[in-house]
């Protein structure tokens, strides 16, 4: 038996319940976690609940960690200037490096934990020695492009025990060890910190009001009035609140003019991404000479690019397949082969 020491992350949900479950199995000594990141957490604190008492079933420790303070200063500050900014935010990409995984890390270290784990579907493994991230085998499930921003101190002490399961492996395991009702919870979907995943409701109940401006087309031409910035994305169709005899999608948001440009379906492709923020695990610039694969949503299928290093911040993606509904605000996320190799925000689409 290793005996070797894991923090795992712990939601109370099916897919962390289940990792310390087969992490057990593997014969590591388990250290669960919990973390309370925004005020709801605290008035549907039954996920607490539930991570407590698994991890009393298991017999591990568990912590409870309330990083209330620091995710608002840090994560619904950025989603709130993104919205003002007239972009998309995604907050788990930025989540996750710079909050998340930091404390994961953290309290790995004070439990003297040698590795951190979570209920991801990634995969793990080696090339030239060193440890990366892999897709999952689930390709439905696969959590690989929420991570592309953590670093080579964070990946080498990762466990991903679900990496190479199903879903519906992981819900009939949780069935088989007797715990029924856990294999039968649904997935959380979603913001986090949003209930009822209405992020116009969570802003105008932070203050923040757009004022109206026009909808034009591509040439300037009003078509109708809109009802302030951010309550639009890129590619947005239903909601505009106009009547055409075809349909129309929200290709552009003009800022300055506070103006939202309509276009159809066909007028939404772009062949260029520039993203700022980016990161290279391992700051590979080698990879700039391959065809990699980038993903530009979390469902989107996978798309052949060039990469081309412009400074220190920022870089052009050359998608070789043109894509539609490209969000500023957004991630774009690199692969090579399966392996990831980083991302980058995507500041805009041409």
């Amino acid at each position: 038996m290793m005996n070797k020491r894991v923090l795992l992350g712990m939601s109370g949900g099916i897919d962390s319940s289940v990792s310390a479950m087969l992490l057990q199995d593997q014969g590591y000594e388990v250290v669960g976690v919990t973390f309370l990141f925004s005020g709801s957490d605290v008035k549907n604190h039954h996920f607490l609940s539930e991570a407590k008492q698994l991890a009393e079933h298991l017999k591990i420790k568990h912590l409870t960690v309330d990083l209330r303070d620091e995710f608002k200063t840090v994560v619904i500050k950025y989603f709130i200037d993104e919205y003002l900014k007239g972009h998309t935010p995604f907050p788990c990409a930025y989540c996750n490096p710079i909050l998340k995984f930091k404390y994961i890390n953290k309290f790995a270290e004070i439990e003297k934990c040698e590795f951190i784990a979570t209920g991801h579907y990634v995969k793990t493994g080696f090339l030239n020695g060193k440890k990366y991230l892999f897709q999952g085998v689930d390709p439905n499930k696969d959590q690989s492009f929420f991570l592309w921003g953590l670093e080579r101190n964070i990946i080498d002490k990762l466990l991903f025990p679900l990496g190479e399961f199903e879903k519906t492996e992981i819900r009939k395991l949780a069935e088989n060890r007797g715990f029924v009702s856990l294999s039968k919870k649904k997935d959380s979907l979603g913001i986090c910190f949003i209930e009822g995943n209405n992020y116009r409701e969570f802003l105008e109940g932070a203050g923040i009001f757009s004022k109206p401006g026009n909808f034009v087309d591509e040439n300037g031409a009003i078509l109708g009035q809109h009802s302030g910035i951010t309550n639009y994305t890129i590619g947005q169709r239903r909601g505009l609140g106009l009547n055409f005899n075809f349909p129309l999608f929200v290709a552009e948001i003009r800022l300055d003019a506070n103006e939202i440009v309509l276009a159809k379906y066909k007028d939404l492709y772009r062949s260029k991404i520039i993203i700022t923020n980016y990161y290279l695990i391992d700051n590979e610039e080698s990879i700039c000479d391959k065809t990699l694969i980038v993903k530009v949503r979390y469902r989107l299928q996978e798309t052949p690019c060039r990469l081309n290093i412009l400074n220190e911040t920022r870089a052009e993606v050359e998608l070789l397949k043109p894509e539609a509904m490209i969000a500023p605000g957004q991630t774009a996320v690199f692969y090579d082969g399966t392996r990831l190799v980083g991302g980058g925000f995507i500041e805009s689409a041409t």
